[in-house]
């Protein structure tokens, strides 16, 4: 097994475009990171970089205790599974995991053993004398996953490996990775634009834009505390909630302003704003659908909305409406929480009225888009 180190790895083609800047990341050993962000983020070509199909314009990539910027993909001790699978179509299961051992000329018995064991952890043993056109979408993927596993490599790359299944398999499939890395202990490096996925498989998630990288952190401070807007709004389904807010100190404290509702600041971004040699006057407030709460019409500190849109999705109601005139906003209600008669009574309204969960709110500059209560964040790059 072994770490990875990224240091101010960089890619530029001969058109001048930078695909990657300056990428730092430290990797550790049986990490399991996840590089997620929208298409042409520059998350595959940083995998590829890893993997050497790749070269990189500038910086070090080590894995173990070795630089390998200039080796060989065939000796950087990497296995990767791509988006397509990459199977051989007139080979048998067993020879599609055998393949790679077969050119490493790897004794025959040694083969069988590390073959039987692999289709064995992956629950494809009654697949082996299969070819992969015989195979659903979800059992190629695990014959591509099996012949990586045979290999025992320090670090398993992945390339959006569940793009191509549908969102049920995609689910079914996500639970066996997860239980997988449990089972073979080694680093992975997962490429995905979906964040779903992202933040259930991922120990870290890195969040790219443009070719930089955004924020790295657990799912949980991705979730809670995004170091910018763009994160923000990337991270959650459905997306923050963002409105257009006033500092204004009031007493000691400082205080944001919705319209007329008074917001007081969770402790970590008052001390910010303190700290703060210019407090900014206007900032972006943003805040989850579910931390909105649904009141009475006439509480102190709510918000009126207009009802354009509700969705009755099971367990939950998302209310899709108007604030402020034209403000969008998104209400999440837990359909639970409420009775038959007070879902139906929610799902006839024009109109809505809530309050904040303050615990829970963001503040981010309008300039550059970073939050206001995380170290280092990284402003939005503007393209």
């Amino acid at each position: 097994m072994a770490e990875v180190s990224l240091r101010n790895v960089r890619k530029q083609y001969e058109n001048g475009f930078v695909a990657v800047h300056s990428f730092n990341l430290e990797i550790k050993d049986k990490e399991f990171i996840v590089l997620v962000g929208p298409s042409g983020c520059g998350k595959s070509t940083t995998l590829r970089m890893i993997a050497g199909l790749e070269d990189i314009s500038g910086g070090e990539i080590i894995i173990g205790e070795n630089v390998v910027n200039d080796m060989e993909p065939k000796d950087r001790d990497i296995a990767m599974v791509f988006q397509n699978y990459a199977l051989y179509p007139h080979m048998s299961v067993y020879e599609n995991i055998a393949f790679g051992l077969r050119l490493r000329k790897v004794p025959n018995d040694e083969i069988h053993e590390k073959v039987c064991n692999a289709a064995e952890i992956l629950g494809i043993t009654e697949l082996l004398g299969r070819k992969p056109k015989q195979l659903s979408g979800g059992q190629r993927q695990r014959v591509a996953i099996g012949r990586a596993i045979v290999r025992v490599p320090k670090v398993f790359l992945m390339d959006e490996p569940l793009s191509n299944l549908d969102a049920k398999l995609r689910n079914q499939m996500r639970a066996e990775i997860i239980m997988l890395r449990e089972k073979i202990q080694t680093t992975f490096v997962y490429v995905t634009h979906d964040q779903t996925e992202a933040m259930t498989l991922g120990d870290r998630i890195v969040i790219m834009k443009d070719g930089f990288v955004m924020q790295v952190g657990t799912p949980q401070e991705l979730f809670s505390r995004p170091g910018n807007i763009f994160v923000a709004g990337f991270i959650g389904t459905p997306q923050m909630n963002f409105f257009d807010a006033v500092l204004r100190k009031k007493g000691n404290e400082y205080k944001a302003y919705i319209g007329e509702a008074e917001i007081s600041l969770p402790s970590d971004i008052q001390r910010a704003v303190e700290r703060l040699s210019a407090v900014p006057e206007k900032v972006t407030l943003g805040i989850r659908p579910e931390n909105l709460i649904i009141c009475d019409d006439n509480a102190p500190n709510s918000v009126r909305a207009e009802i354009k849109v509700t969705e009755m999705m099971g367990s939950e109601i998302h209310i899709h409406g108007e604030c402020f005139g034209s403000k969008k906003v998104i209400i999440k209600v837990q359909a639970s929480d409420m009775t038959e008669e007070e879902q139906t009574e929610l799902l006839k309204r024009s109109f809505v009225s809530f309050t904040l969960r303050e615990r829970t709110i963001n503040l981010f500059d309008v300039d550059d888009g970073r939050n206001l209560a995380v170290e280092n964040a990284v402003p939005v790059p503007k393209r």
